[in-house]
């Protein structure tokens, strides 16, 4: 594990703290769905079958719907796959 040698800053208001706490776990949490997302895309690609393109597919679109990715990014992922599965 990598050390964090710099001093992070702590916020002094009950609310920024509220707020550092918060955009904490909600980074660990698209952290995990964006890698879930790279990993269906992998495993399609390895493997073309139309079912890891639904799933990929998916995945894909959920991440775009929450933000996670931009649109356009999803849209060109989804066709590049769907290129793919031929």
């Amino acid at each position: 594990m990598k050390s964090n040698k710099r001093r992070q800053k702590m916020a002094n208001i009950k609310s920024a703290i509220k707020r550092a706490e918060l955009n904490k776990v909600a980074n660990e949490r698209n952290a995990q769905q964006k890698s879930a997302m790279r990993t269906l895309i992998k495993k399609f690609e390895a493997a073309p079958t139309e079912e890891l393109y639904r799933a990929a597919s998916s995945s894909i679109d959920k991440a775009a719907s929450k933000g996670l990715i931009h649109a356009n990014k999803a849209s060109r992922d989804k066709a590049r796959l769907a290129a793919k599965l031929g």
